[in-house]
């Protein structure tokens, strides 16, 4: 068990020695450290996310689900860390995580995410690929996906996202163009009128 020091948060978790976060010094006062610590890369966000699956498996709350659900796992002033609960059929329609970079591992089941690329002269072109347990991938801030669970089994994923995810904005395709629904406002989770 290695434990990293982030912003006032200490993330302790197994992730095969890899480095989950920049620490500062102990030498610096919490303020001080604070100003130092940056938020994690996309190496660092999966990382994190693969380090926080297994723990997330058999999260209280993700079994027998009828929707998708999602939990706060940990959260600190660069961060949040999120498991997703995907019964059958579960999914997001296509959205971006507007500033947030991210990361997902999936910790148990089998999930579909669909990338939506812009090309050159205006329209999208889409890609699909399954994920399995123990698979894991990042996206910089923008990306615009959906995520599907298309088997009979629930699937469990954990999601990392720095800066803290603060908007989500949603999509439509209209003939090959990619429209904007809407933009919605988050604080830790829950909707910002």
């Amino acid at each position: 068990m290695t434990a990293y020091r982030v912003d006032m948060f200490t993330l302790a978790t197994a992730c095969g020695g890899r480095r989950v976060a920049r620490s500062a010094p102990a030498s610096l006062t919490e303020s001080q450290a604070d100003d130092l610590v940056t938020a994690p890369d996309g190496e660092e966000l999966l990382a994190m996310a693969q380090g926080l699956a297994p723990s997330a498996r058999h999260w209280p709350g993700m079994v027998g689900l009828t929707t998708r659900r999602w939990e706060l796992l940990a959260a600190s002033a660069t961060f949040e860390a999120w498991v997703i609960g995907w019964p059958p059929g579960g999914t997001i329609a296509l959205h971006d995580h507007g500033d947030s970079a991210a990361a997902a591992a999936v910790a148990g089941g089998e999930l579909v995410e669909t990338t939506v690329t812009k090309n050159g002269d205006g329209t999208v072109s889409t890609t699909a690929r399954r994920m399995t347990a123990g698979s894991g991938w990042s996206m910089a801030s923008r990306h615009v996906h959906d995520v599907v669970n298309n088997g009979s089994r629930p699937a469990v994923s954990v999601h990392v996202y720095a800066p803290r995810l603060t908007s989500m904005t949603h999509y439509r395709l209209d003939g090959g163009v990619l429209r904007t629904d809407r933009t919605v406002h988050y604080r830790l989770g829950d909707v910002v009128p």
